[in-house]
């Protein structure tokens, strides 16, 4: 019997870490917060991109396009989990579209923690109408697209449309080669 651990290094970690966000397609690597409001400036509210961070204390930055323009939220990773940091904006801080929450959520992939976001601004919007949407507990953080850097290749796309449709492990179930399922689960997301 083989005892392999399952335990990666740091390094192997943040390779895998790095490795999916440039998969994601909406990675921008090391552009600055000037770059990245150029970007963004003129694409819908909810519009965001992931760049590396600034501030050598962090590994990532989220930028996004917002009500009142372009904001920057550093992507915070403490033992391992990435969680966003709240800031503060001309006295109000933007937080989460789960603000109500007192302790932030952690994710194990940046990814990951995005969707969840996206999802969660999804489910937001449909509760709230414009017309009755609360202002006084600040500015909320709504993700609804990434601003890809590239074009995708078209298996890239492909693997992001079924994995739109298939939740989870219903890939295993899928009538196609054990090569296509493990491709597919190598990047589980549909954005």
């Amino acid at each position: 019997m083989s005892t392999t651990s399952t335990i990666s290094t740091p390094a192997s970690y943040f390779d895998n870490v790095l490795q999916t966000l440039q998969t994601s397609g909406f990675y921008w690597g090391a552009i600055n917060a000037t770059q990245s409001k150029t970007l963004l400036m003129h694409k819908h509210i909810g519009t965001f991109l992931v760049r590396a961070s600034s501030d050598p204390k962090h590994l990532f930055t989220l930028s996004l396009r917002t009500e009142s323009g372009v904001t920057n939220i550093r992507i915070v990773m403490n033992d391992g989990k990435f969680s966003l940091d709240q800031i503060e904006n001309n006295g109000a801080t933007t937080r989460p579209a789960s603000s109500s929450q007192r302790t932030a959520l952690r994710f194990d992939c940046v990814v990951k923690m995005l969707f969840y976001y996206m999802l969660l601004t999804r489910r937001t919007l449909r509760q709230i109408s414009s017309n009755t949407r609360k202002r006084d507990r600040g500015p909320t953080l709504f993700l609804t697209a990434p601003l890809y850097k590239e074009v995708s290749s078209l298996q890239h796309l492909c693997r992001r449309t079924l994995n739109r449709h298939v939740i989870g492990e219903g890939v295993y179930k899928l009538p196609i080669p054990a090569k296509l399922k493990v491709y597919l689960r190598k990047y589980q997301y549909p954005l």
